[in-house]
Formats: C-alpha cells, structure tokens, sequence
C-alpha cells in the first residue's frame, strides 16, 4: 500500500512537471488572422481592396500588404499602414478587361500568413463617352456649336466632329475645321446653310473599339441671330455674308466687339468711313448690352445695360431700331447723326433718357405701354408723369409748338435742331436743360418767370432767333447761351432788383450782340446796366 501511494505521487509530480514545461514552450509573439474582401469599385484601370487584421495572442503586426498582379505570382505590392485592422488599397494603372489576382499579407519579424487568393475583372474599352451639342452661336446661314468628350473609352480618339443633314434628308455632312479648345471641348462654325431650312446635328468621337453619337439636335435657320457668349456676332454673321443682310433680329449678349460689327453692316466702320453694309432693320429685343471687347468706335467701350454716346452715331443705313428690353440708360447723341432713322422703339426699363442729334428723319419714338419712366404724346416724349419734356424729334413737322401746362422741365438737347419756329413755354416751367434749344429755328421766346437759370448753351446756334425775353426770375445766364444767335436784335430782361448774373463766356461766340442788339432792361436801371462788367458792353439800351 505504501508503494502505490509513492507511485501515485510521483505520476502527479511528472504531470506538473509537463504541464510546466508545456506553458513554457507556447509561443509568444502570434502572426495575426487575415480576412479578405471582394474587391469593389472596379473600373477599367482601377480597383478598391479591402480587407481586415486581427492580431492573435500578444503577437505584434509590422508589416500588412496587399498582393495584386495579372497572374498568380501577383508580383506587384500595396503597403498599408501596420497600426491599421480595417484596411484598404486602391489600385490604379491597371489594364481594361483582364483578371487580376490579389490577397491581403500580415505578419510580423517572425511569420507571415497570406489570405486566400481572390480575382476580379477589370472593365473592358468602351467606345467614347460624349455630352451633348450646345449651341454657342447661330445666324441666318450659320451655326457654331460644340461638345465635350467625357471619357475616351480608355483608347485613343481616332475621330471627332459633327455631321449634319437637312431634315428629312439623311446624306450627310461632316463639318469641316473642328477646333479643340482650352477647356477640351470640340467645336466648329458649320457655314453655307439655306434660309428658312431645318436642320439636324450630332457630335460623334470615334476610337478603336466604335463610335459614338450625340443626340441629334435640330435647329431651323432663319433672320434670327442667337448668341451665347458675347463678341461672337461676327462669327455668327460670317465676313462673306456680313454686308448680305437688311433685317437682323438678335438673342444674346453684345459688346463693343459685336456693336463694331453692327456698325459695319449699318454703313459705317470704326474709322466713320463708309462700307457696304445695307442693315436697316434691326431687333435687339432680345439682346443686352454687357461690358467688354474692344472700342465700338476708337475710343468708347460698352458698359452694361447703357447706350452709350456715339454707339449707333452715322449709321447711315439705319431705319428702324428696336432696344434691348433691358436698357437702363440711353446717353446724349447715341444715334447722333443718323439721318434714316425712322422708327425708335425704347426699353421699358430705361430710367434715363438722352436726346441724339441730326436725327432728320425720326417720325415715330415707340414706348412700351409697361414702362415705368417715360410716355410719349404726339410724337414727343416726356417722363411717365408728363412733367418733363424729354425730346421733341427735329423731324417732327410743325411751325409751333405749345409745351403742355403740366410739363415743369425741358430736359438737355430736348427742342436741339427742331424746326419749329415758335415754341410756347408754360408758366409752370421752373427748369430748361443744357443746350435745350440748340440749333433750332425759332425765332422769338418768352421765358417763364418761374426758370431761374439758362443752362450752357441754351440757345446756341438758333441762327433765325430775332427776340427774347427773360423771366422776372431769371438770375443766372450761363456760358455760351447765344453763341451763333447773328439774328438776335432784341433781348429783355425783366428782373427788376439787379441785373441777372453772367459772366463773359456767357455771350461767347455771340460778342457781336454788343453792337448789334437793342438790351430792354427795367426803367431806372441803366446806370446799374452801365456800370456792370458784361452787361456794361451793350451800346443800346433801353428802359421800359
């Protein structure tokens, strides 16, 4: 008995022992679990891997990589991050339409495990991706469109360009000169269509895998000019067809390139000599003015929504012009000088209104029944509230004119060049503007007592103009009010408290009416006349 109980302690005593030895034996530093994933998002060169790393035991991970190749060698590596369990690598460069192999490797100074080998397919060339046609310009015999290449496919463009064919005629034609430009996009001016004819339009880019072809877009051809991008008018027009057209309508920006142009068709080049051009109807009503391209005539720019000096002065062709439904601004002698000006339609918008001389021929001034400034009576234009007289056409016929009671201002320029011989103001006008009645035929003008000042030429160049008398209020006369007045034989001034102010420019040009012209002035008050430095100068006076 005593010897089994030895031997059952010396059986316990190895087993300890071997289980001693067994914990000592066990390996600390474990190589880590990998899981491998589908790959996702694969293209024709590319691909995402992902996968994930599980360290086992106290085992460390140094090194985690991604094997990928055209083979099972899978020869090419991605490294990731050894910190990172979730990981993932995206590939790039990679050939269209083959399989390649990949698997995920982790371990650490000691070991390595791989996961299993997973495949994908990469996406095969595609004939090329393009958008569709935008239309950048179009006129009566022409069209300027392009379009974009969004993807080669993955080979290289072998053919790119338009085509084109009459409606319901499918012989087609390619549009020749197509241009690349900066941005990538293709486009071309498809010229020497016929008027008032359908047409149909595709974009097509070819590689060696097939060919691709835009919707087709339709367009009809027409008087009509549409613009996208401004300073395109003379592409759209085209130089062979610019000095063809009479009537023009058109949609679109326009700058000082595009109103240059415009002016060559209506007769007149930057230079103001003649050309060609026979453009007498023109339709901006669905245009606008913008800022930029070059001087329309040497010197002036155009500025956004302004009608500036001088845009249409000496077109000599010009017989009706509708404005741009966005005009603001109409400036002093924009149609100076057009002499077969014949109809002017205005923008409902314009907030401010200049006269243009040498306009002989204006016999109707149209505004829109929606504007919100101005009004037109008899073929006078006024303010909305008829209270300022803002242009009394010189073409308009008549030998006298009675300006309507309500009216309180004449505006610049308002009576310039007319031909009337007579012209009544009403006692309620208390303003006349600069060179109001410049070069007019008038002869005589009674001033109301309510106008205190005559404005800078006033009545400059008013050759026939025999008699005037001033208002009990006017107390100012500004510079240049007679210039060229050589009928003048007989002023009054009405002012009873002290001579109106004036200064030497204010007869300037006119000095010969110091010798010339008979001065009324109020009984008693000569010896003030006399004694005054410009009034002083007339050698007849007379008090009444």
């Amino acid at each position: 008995m005593k010897h089994f109980h030895q031997y059952l302690i010396g059986l316990l005593l190895i087993g300890m022992l071997a289980a001693a030895c067994e914990e000592r034996e066990k390996p600390l530093n474990l190589p880590p679990s990998v899981r491998l994933d589908e790959a996702v998002d694969v293209t024709r060169t590319g691909a995402v891997l992902h996968g994930e790393v599980t360290p086992n035991g106290e085992g460390l991970v140094s090194r985690i990589r991604f094997r990928y190749g055209e083979t099972e060698e899978m020869e090419r590596l991605v490294a990731c991050a050894p910190e990172e369990r979730q990981v993932s690598a995206s590939l790039t460069g990679l050939r269209a339409g083959v399989r390649h192999y990949y698997c995920l490797e982790a371990g650490n100074e000691y070991d390595m495990v791989r996961s299993e080998v997973r495949s994908f397919v990469t996406r095969p060339n595609i004939p090329p991706v393009i958008s569709g046609v935008s239309l950048l310009n179009q006129g009566p015999v022409s069209i300027t469109l392009e379009y974009h290449i969004l993807d080669n496919g993955g080979e290289e463009i072998t053919a790119t360009g338009f085509c084109y064919w009459k409606e319901g005629n499918h012989s087609e034609e390619l549009a020749a000169d197509v241009q690349k430009g900066e941005d990538g996009s293709f486009r071309a001016r498809i010229g020497g269509l016929e008027m008032e004819t359908d047409y149909c339009i595709q974009a097509c880019a070819a590689n060696a895998v097939g060919e691709t072809r835009s919707e087709v877009y339709r367009f009809r051809t027409g008087e009509a000019v549409i613009l996208t991008e401004a300073g395109t008018l003379g592409e759209a027009i085209g130089q062979e067809e610019k000095y063809r057209f009479s009537t023009l309508n058109i949609a679109g920006p326009l700058n000082g390139t595009d109103i240059r142009c415009l002016r060559e068709m209506m007769g007149t080049d930057i230079d103001g000599a003649t050309t060609p051009g026979q453009l007498h109807t023109l339709n901006l009503n669905d245009a606008s003015i913008v800022a930029g391209g070059q001087s329309y005539d040497g010197s002036r720019y155009t500025e956004a929504d302004i009608l500036s000096r001088g845009m249409f002065s000496g077109c000599l062709s010009l017989r009706h012009l509708t404005l741009p439904a966005t005009t603001a601004v109409v400036e002093a002698n924009a149609f100076e000088n057009c002499s077969a000006l014949d109809t002017l339609c205005l923008s409902p918008l314009i907030r401010q209104f200049a006269p243009s001389a040498g306009c002989s021929g204006l016999s109707a001034i149209i505004v829109p029944a929606e504007s919100l400034t101005l009004s037109c009576a008899a073929g006078v234009l006024y303010d909305k509230e008829g209270t300022s007289l803002l242009w009394f056409p010189e073409s308009k016929d008549g030998t006298e004119f009675r300006v309507p009671s309500a009216v309180e201002s004449v505006g610049d320029y308002a009576f310039r060049n007319a031909g009337l011989a007579q012209i009544v103001l009403p006692a309620s006008l208390a303003a006349i503007g600069r060179e109001a009645f410049a070069g007019s035929q008038i002869t005589s003008m009674d001033i109301p007592d309510n106008v205190e000042i005559l404005p800078y030429g006033c009545f400059q160049g008013c050759s026939r103009l025999d008699r005037i008398s001033l208002g009990a209020g006017t107390g100012y006369l500004s510079e240049y009010c007679f210039e060229g007045c050589g009928a003048l034989r007989h002023l009054y001034v009405r002012n009873a408290d002290f001579p109106p102010s004036c200064r030497e420019e204010t007869f300037g040009g006119a000095e010969f009416l110091f010798g010339q012209c008979t001065l009324h002035i109020p009984a008693g008050s000569k010896s003030v006349y006399r004694n005054h430095k410009v009034w002083g100068q007339f050698k007849n006076m007379v008090e009444e």
